[in-house]
């Protein structure tokens, strides 16, 4: 069984109300910046479909080759200066400006690379293609720099100004591109969204913070940095090649359309990792303050998770249910072609929250080269996969390897922090599994002829209903003892 985060992990008297009173502060930030996140993503994701309706799978595939050569040059960031800055044990001037001259120079890096890429990528796609990809490095270069700021907002634990400039920097380029888009500006509102969030992320973070750089670098602290950003950064190369290895492939080969459908599709299945992703951060500096406390760090890890998992499945179950009645509902009938990918994407939906919340545990437990060797293997595994897929023109199956390298990256995930989990897979699964396969088998019968007698915008919402229904039924009194929970860490006042 799992310890309360509350419970004494030393003969300090105090310990027990500094732990609750340090649970419910993170749990009181998530809730800010979850709530901004998911405000956030449902608005982006309302727009970007129209945007999708708009352009179409071409554009998109085009946009979509293009960011991932600007992904690969942007390994160059991968050094992670604002994870270093918070998990450095010491806060000081000297750390956030040492910090920021880093990430600066990374950035002037980044940008020259760029720059010198471009007239070789506009050889071979046109010259349009070689200046968004050179927008992009400046883009790059403003994101790096607001590295800083902003986590100079996380260590102090300012989850409200952080949420709002994700929400901001998040909501308003959409809305711009959404306006460009309209006006018939095709692949550059793509590419003028990603610069406005660049833009507006560093000008608020500087804003909310009231950082300034000062120039007080010191070398000693910069060595500290880097000791943390050098297995960081082959880590997060390696984290970078495996996101995109699969869209520069499927883009350079079979060409804009299929990299469109593709893409689009695996945008639609990641899009309840949007949330985790915002959330990621404040789950990595938990991990890291409870680091030395397994206990507490193994129930801060498992009630994550508990939620996390449970939420995805439901809408794995739409994916997996009615693949092309959700493209057809959410982009048009010109993207129904993806539906097969989809099918097999809605499987590593739902298993993407967990892997991603594993790597986010090693990371704050200082395995990062445990986290690299994860990567590496999956892209081992992930590239013989794709190239299969290209040669007999499926992007199905190029979704099948990547689910298939998902599901073998949560076993050598859960191996590698052993140490600090209890318990197998089975528990964290069985009820939100059991569920997702009786949806799945009632609705191979076809129940009550539902395609016949109901609209296809209707469609998606059976299988979410039919899940929650199973889903309480298996295990109701569980889902109220943890809420009970985390009740008890909000009303701590701790």
């Amino acid at each position: 069984m799992h310890s309360d985060p509350g419970d004494p992990v030393d003969s300090s008297p105090d310990e027990p109300a500094r732990a609750v009173g340090l649970a419910r502060r993170f749990f009181l930030g998530g809730l800010y910046v979850g709530f901004g996140s998911w405000i956030t993503s449902v608005a982006n994701f309302a727009i970007g479909l129209v945007i999708a309706r708009i352009l179409g799978p071409e554009v998109f595939g085009f946009y979509a080759l293009v960011a991932a050569v600007d992904l690969f040059l942007s390994m160059v960031g991968a050094f992670s200066m604002q994870l270093a800055i918070v998990q450095h044990p010491r806060e000081s001037d000297a750390l956030f400006d040492t910090g920021m001259r880093i990430s600066m120079l990374l950035g002037a890096i980044g940008l020259v690379l760029s720059v010198a890429a471009a007239p070789l990528l506009g050889h071979f796609r046109g010259s349009q293609a070689g200046w968004f990809l050179v927008i992009l490095g400046i883009a790059r270069l403003l994101s790096l720099t607001a590295q800083t700021p902003l986590a100079h907002l996380e260590r102090r634990l300012r989850f409200g100004a952080v949420a709002t400039v994700s929400a901001v920097s998040l909501n308003l380029p959409n809305l711009c591109a959404l306006g460009l888009a309209a006006l018939g500006a095709g692949a550059w509102s793509l590419i003028a969204r990603d610069a406005l969030v660049a833009i507006i992320t560093l000008v608020l973070a500087f804003a909310l913070s009231g950082y300034r750089f000062r120039g007080r670098a010191e070398r000693e602290i910069a060595s500290e940095l880097m000791a943390f950003g050098r297995p960081m950064f082959f880590a997060r190369a390696v984290e970078i090649a495996f996101e995109r290895v699969d869209r520069l492939l499927v883009g350079a080969w079979l060409g804009d359309l299929a990299l469109g459908l593709y893409h689009q599709a695996r945008v639609l299945a990641e899009t309840p990792m949007i949330a985790m992703r915002t959330l990621s951060p404040l789950a990595f500096n938990l991990y890291s303050r409870l680091q030395a406390q397994p206990q507490r760090l193994a129930r801060a890890y498992a009630i994550l998770n508990y939620f996390l998992v449970r939420a995805v499945f439901a809408g794995a179950a739409v994916l997996l249910v009615y693949p092309a009645e959700t493209i057809r509902l959410l982009l048009g009938a010109e993207w129904v072609p993806a539906a097969p990918t989809l099918r097999w994407l809605a499987l590593y939906a739902g298993l993407l929250p967990l892997l991603e919340n594993m790597k986010t545990l090693l990371y704050g437990r200082g395995a990062v080269w445990e986290a690299m060797i994860l990567r590496l293997v999956q892209i081992g595994l992930f590239v013989p996969g794709i190239v299969l897929g290209i040669a007999f023109d499926r992007i199905e199956w190029v979704a099948i390897a990547l689910l298939s390298v998902t599901l073998f990256g949560v076993g050598m995930a859960r191996y590698y922090n052993r140490a600090v989990l209890e318990g197998g897979l089975g528990r964290l699964f069985a009820a939100p599994g059991i569920a997702l396969a009786g949806v799945a088998l009632l609705f191979a019968l076809e129940p009550w002829g539902l395609r016949a007698a109901v609209p296809y915008w209707m469609l998606p919402a059976f299988p979410v209903v039919c899940y929650a229904v199973l889903l309480l039924a298996l295990e109701r009194w569980r889902l109220v003892a943890e809420l009970r929970y985390l009740r008890g860490i909000l009303g701590s006042g701790a």
